[in-house]
């Protein structure tokens, strides 16, 4: 016989409904880190690369992609203390959803850092389609 049974102690098990809403929690964070962070990642190191002097905003990119994802294993943690399945699996969405956003969040900085370049090279073009204009007949 158990402790818990020997002594009154007997808890609820957890459905089934809740395991299957942890693990497919899990797996698709895995799969949202895997299939849109590092292209994303990706994608934000190679145009920093191309231009380096893009003020693109490293500590803060890294801080909320981090802090996302803490928050996102934390609502999957806390589907383990929980034994209601439709809570569960508001959860396990919950951490997908923001697994998601965290994950799509360099593009916007990468994007302001894009424009204001794009800003600071027109002005440069626009001298150099002048100069050509004056050296044509």
């Amino acid at each position: 016989m158990s402790f818990a049974r020997r002594f009154g102690h007997v808890f609820p098990r957890r459905p089934h409904s809740v395991w299957f809403a942890l693990a497919t929690g899990i797996l698709v964070t895995l799969a949202v880190a895997a299939g849109v962070l590092g292209p994303v990642l990706a994608l934000v190191g190679s145009t920093i690369g191309a231009v380096p002097l893009a003020p693109f905003p490293y500590a803060a990119v890294t801080i909320t992609v981090i802090a996302g994802y803490a928050l996102a294993a934390g609502l999957l943690a806390l589907i383990l203390r929980i034994r209601n399945g439709p809570l569960a699996w508001i959860l396990a969405v919950a951490a997908v959803v923001a697994a998601l956003i965290v994950s799509v969040y360099p593009l916007f900085p990468l994007a302001t850092a894009a424009t204001d370049t794009a800003g600071d090279a027109i002005p440069v073009v626009v001298d150099w389609v002048n100069r050509v204009r004056a050296l044509l007949p």
